[in-house]
């Protein structure tokens, strides 16, 4: 069994990807490319926070590595290393591939996955390299600081190599001091105050006050009443010099909006992110929702919360992405059909929402991305009572599924699956993350009862899992998150999966997506299976055995679909493995996707969907968890997983700044590779400082 620290260590050949946004860009007009500008300012102006969310060491970690390139060169930095440090050129080597993944986590953990990595160097090594370096680059730590915080960056004891609750794991959305209990019971005190813990962080203080601190530009401070013997206080304020400049630039971004719409929406995140209130937020999404068809797609915020142990407060994500028309029209046309594709899902129009209201659906070239990681697809926003009452959006990322590419074989699948992947892979994304997104995500009712007795269902309704009367619903003021906590994200990720599967066997979808012949459908339907059980398979890796807890959502739920169809009668899924040749192969019998594996997705559907309609999380956790277990059998499959892993590929981002010149806004773009990711976080960051 390998060691924690080698398991932890900065891989070798993490493959690096620029994003191209050049053309997309060129085509703005001058007012749509300050807009452009200022919101993307705005967006990594935040990004420290995403730092700051991680681990105590990674804000100081990144303000470190930056200060050191951005006052010498990579190549005068080596000259240095090798004369004064006496460092080899393959351990400098392994730095700069630190660096540049820390870099594009925004931390020392990774965003897919959550698991820690440290320098794949010595600890010598990369003292040596600081310390060759002019004094200014240690940004005013001395020795014994500097000598501290690299032994934190190669801490992987444990408690330290992922994220999650002590002492099994470590965040920093909570003081080391803070339990999951005394989380629980704040955030008891919160929803009694009507405050939602989205944009907080909570910490104990000297006198044993709770303080929870909300990310604002303005600071106050306020004690909530509370009912238990939690003392519990609001500290708005956090972030407030990241949260000021962030407001400065969406005021900068205002005189260049589109239209009134636009206008409204910038006008509630200033509101917000000077206050911290999240209902400005809210508003701001309602604005944003109803700004159909933008040329110039934006979004700012506290976004997801996968990265919360306890699965509600969510990281920073700010994105600027240019709309690529032509693909876009091909998700039109999904969401035209869409109430034709809904009423094929299993659970019938009870539980379904009884109007679906369209919403805008674009395929986007992305300019900038300021979080921990890039996905290929969302579906936002996440309030539920908005999605309700006017609808949501989703984005699919273009460039970014663009920039991956196969140079070698795919593990785990046969060479007949492989040719497969290879010439239907780009529209088998196309079409599983556009039915993930809009159908997925957008699809299912939420059973609700306000506060004055009205409700959106009918009391007498039967619940079909079990034949009698529900029994459970949402609150006012309750959410899924709420409700079903840690599980809300792998669920709901499981459920969006399980409908893509359900839902791309429809010839009317595959059309949509230029897949006209039967040879064509059959392959691309083929390629969406095959590919999410596979990644339910190689997702093992994100399963911890120590403390027998899932480190992300998406592999998960996929693991969850896999089990699914295995434990189906008549299953259409193999698993191969020789442990002592490390050969693991998975395979689908693709004649009975249709029949077979439809009828098992189908299943496994309605028990989601079902318990999220009604709020039963009790049932969904009794039904969801047996799956996701992972027993004996599957354990030694993962040390093969292990043994055969590959790293996740990681994006270079392009930079945008105004000509001292001209004043106009210029595209900064940098090479797919380690110097690359290292040279836009100086030239980014030398506009943008890095700021709490």
């Amino acid at each position: 069994m390998a060691s924690s620290l080698s398991l932890s260590a900065t891989p070798r050949t993490v493959p690096y990807f620029a994003l191209d946004v050049s053309t997309a860009f060129a085509s703005l007009s001058t007012k749509e490319k300050l807009y452009s500008h200022h919101f993307n300012a705005a967006a990594w102006y935040g990004s420290m926070v995403c730092a700051a969310q991680l681990s105590v060491e990674s804000p100081r970690a990144l303000t470190l590595f930056y200060s050191l390139f951005a006052q010498n060169s990579i190549q005068a930095l080596r000259a240095f290393s090798e004369t004064a440090g006496d460092v080899a050129v393959d351990e400098f080597d392994r730095f700069l591939e630190y660096v540049a993944l820390f870099y594009s986590n925004m931390g020392n953990y990774l965003s897919f996955g959550d698991s820690k990595f440290v320098p794949s160097c010595t600890k010598k090594s990369l003292l040596s390299i600081l310390r060759s370096a002019p004094c200014s680059a240690t940004q005013g730590l001395s020795p014994t600081e500097v000598e501290a915080l690299v032994e934190q960056l190669y801490d992987a004891s444990a408690g330290r190599t992922e994220l999650g609750f002590a002492p099994r794991g470590t965040t920093a959305y909570y003081g080391p001091d803070v339990t999951e209990a005394n989380v629980e019971a704040v955030d008891a005190v919160l929803a009694a105050n009507n405050i939602s813990p989205l944009n907080t962080r909570v910490f104990r203080a000297a006198d044993g006050t709770f303080e929870v601190h909300v990310a604002s530009a303005r600071q106050a401070v306020r004690d909530l009443p509370s009912s238990g013997s939690e003392k519990v206080r609001l500290v708005y304020g956090d972030f407030h010099r990241a949260m000021s400049m962030v407001v400065y630039h969406l005021r900068l971004a205002l005189p260049h909006v589109a239209n009134d719409t636009q206008r409204s929406m910038l006008e509630a995140y200033v509101r917000h992110f000077e206050s911290g209130h999240i209902d400005e937020h809210k508003e701001s999404q309602r604005h944003w929702v109803r700004d159909q068809g933008p040329v110039v797609e934006v979004q700012i915020g506290f976004i997801e919360s996968y990265r919360d142990p306890r699965g509600v407060r969510a990281e920073w994500e700010g994105f600027v992405a240019v709309v690529n028309k032509a693909q876009s029209l091909a998700y039109q046309h999904l969401v035209d059909g869409a109430p034709a594709f809904l009423s094929q899902l299993p659970w019938g129009k009870t539980f379904e929402n009884d109007v679906f209201t369209k919403p805008d659906f674009t395929a986007l070239e992305v300019l900038g991305f300021a979080s921990s990681g890039l996905p290929s697809g969302i579906n936002i926003p996440n309030y539920d009572d908005i999605r309700r009452e006017i609808g949501f959006k989703n984005v699919y990322l273009a460039n970014v599924v663009a920039a991956m590419s196969f140079k070698e074989k795919m593990s785990c699948v046969t060479d007949a699956d492989w040719e497969a992947f290879k010439s239907h892979f780009m529209t088998a994304m196309q079409v599983g993350v556009g039915i993930h997104e809009l159908l997925g995500h957008g699809s299912g009712k939420l059973f609700v009862k306000k506060a004055d007795g009205t409700s959106n269902f009918d009391a007498a309704t039967l619940n079909p899992l079990t034949g009698a009367p529900i029994t459970s619903w949402y609150h006012e003021g309750e959410t899924w998150s709420t409700r079903f906590l840690d599980l809300s994200n792998p669920m709901e990720e499981c459920r969006a999966e399980a409908v893509a599967l359900y839902l791309c066997v429809l010839p009317d979808i595959l059309r949509i997506f230029g897949q006209q012949s039967v040879e064509d459908q059959n392959r691309t339907v083929h390629v969406v299976w095959l590919q999410m059980v596979r990644a339910g398979l190689i997702g093992l890796e994100f399963y911890s055995p120590d403390t027998k807890q899932w480190r992300q959502a998406h592999m998960r739920a996929r693991f969850c679909i896999l089990q699914t169809l295995l434990r189906a009668p008549n299953s259409i899924v193999r698993i191969t493995h020789r442990p002592q040749e490390r050969f693991l192969e998975i395979t689908i019998d693709e004649s009975r996707v249709r029949t077979d594996g439809h009828r098992a997705i189908g299943e496994l559907l309605m028990h989601l969907n079902v318990n999220k309609a009604i709020g039963d999380a009790a049932a969904g956790r009794a039904y969801f968890e047996p799956l996701t277990a992972v027993d004996d059998e599957f354990l030694s499959i993962r040390e093969t997983v292990m043994a055969l892993r590959k790293p996740r590929r990681q994006f270079v981002q392009p930079h945008t700044r105004l000509s001292t010149a001209t004043g106009a806004v210029e595209l900064l773009t940098f090479d797919s590779s380690v110097a690359g990711a290292i040279e836009a976080m100086v030239q980014r960051h030398r506009d943008v400082p890095l700021l709490l």
